[in-house]
């Protein structure tokens, strides 16, 4: 056979093959063709699409406008003792008042301890005291603590964490321990509060840059302050805090209620001070003029009284009686002080007794 009759022969074999039902396997489809560089989308085909986002959480809720928030200023005599019932029911004491047995004090320091305790029972029934914050370690201000850790339950505890070799701090910490309740310092760079902000409250801790080498003399000028905002009504704690350490300390915004530093001392609520909270109304915790320590402090002093009622809008129907800044305290005749014109806005256990005050968080309290 020739060599062209053998690649005939080739060629009509694979032919037939081909005709006879054995095509070759089909070819897996590859990806669809993409656009090349620079070209445009098909009008068809749809860009990638995102995950979809998880739908919004609802706000925290708030309690602006409704349940009230309620602080009653004890007449705690020449002390301080005041204590918060936030909305969402819980509490917070500012202060114990004194001991009931504070030396050179006598009977006044028993009827003012006794007052704290009856209205601590009348305010809380069998509620906790869910934070006891204590500004500084002086007696008219930690003397009644023991007692109210014995008597309440406290839930937690904070001070400045100074004075702790004093017999009072020491006590009082004595009894903290027995009663298992956890401390807390707050200080220069450490404003923890352990208890939480919650439904349109806010707490905060205010303090300078440093503690001053004077609080080893003078306890008042490391106080610490605690603020509280309710939606548009704020209060502020001061405790003793002096001039020296007022010029040091940023509010951050104005405050509605403030607690007046010092009973109403000249040594305290400097014009800057007044300036920088803008208060819309106060409270001065005092004793009476010539009662138990006040007969050697002579609280409030006119001058204070004067400047709060300035910023407090001006004088209205009422007076407090107050003591001239020029004038001697020790020993001083009932005829030196003075009945001061002063602001409604402005009240004074040892003139008003107890000081409840309320609000909805509209940036306006009322007295109860």
């Amino acid at each position: 056979m020739s060599m062209w009759s053998r690649s005939a022969v080739v060629l009509f074999t694979l032919f037939t093959a081909a005709a006879c039902g054995h095509p070759s396997p089909p070819r897996a489809p590859g990806p669809p063709p993409q656009p090349e560089v620079g070209t445009a989308r098909p009008a068809h085909a749809l860009p990638p699409q995102p995950e979809p986002e998880p739908p919004d959480q609802p706000p925290p809720p708030s309690t602006c406008g409704g349940p009230k928030l309620r602080v009653a200023f004890f007449n705690a005599g020449q002390a301080l003792a005041a204590l918060v019932t936030l909305p969402d029911g819980r509490h917070i004491l500012v202060d114990t008042g004194d001991a009931a047995t504070r030396p050179g004090c006598g009977a006044p320091c028993k009827a003012w301890h006794q007052r704290v305790m009856a209205g601590l029972a009348r305010e809380l029934g069998a509620a906790p005291i869910d934070l006891l914050w204590i500004t500084h370690p002086h007696s008219d201000h930690i003397g009644g603590a023991v007692d109210v850790l014995t008597k309440f339950t406290v839930t937690a505890y904070v001070d400045n964490g100074r004075d702790l070799t004093g017999a009072t701090v020491k006590r009082t910490r004595d009894a903290l321990d027995g009663h298992h309740v956890p401390i807390t310092v707050v200080e220069p760079g450490s404003t923890t509060i352990p208890l939480a902000s919650s439904g349109g409250v806010t707490l905060t801790a205010i303090v300078p840059p440093a503690w001053y080498p004077q609080c080893a003399g003078n306890a008042n000028v490391c106080s610490i302050l605690l603020r509280i905002d309710y939606c548009a009504s704020s209060i502020l704690f001061t405790g003793d805090a002096e001039d020296l350490e007022e010029a040091d300390l940023t509010i951050s915004a104005p405050v509605t209620l403030l607690q007046v530093g010092h009973h109403g001392s000249n040594t305290s609520s400097t014009a800057a001070m007044l300036d920088q909270a803008q208060p819309k109304y106060a409270v001065i915790s005092t004793g009476l003029p010539g009662e138990g320590t006040n007969r050697t402090y002579c609280h409030p002093r006119k001058e204070t009284v004067d400047a709060l009622t300035v910023k407090l809008g001006g004088a209205g129907s009422s007076v407090i009686h107050a003591f001239p800044s020029t004038g001697r305290c020790a020993g001083a005749a009932a005829s030196t002080w003075v009945d001061e014109p002063a602001s409604d806005r402005l009240w004074e256990t040892a003139r008003d007794g107890d000081v409840v005050l309320t609000t909805t968080g509209d940036g306006v309290f009322g007295r109860e």
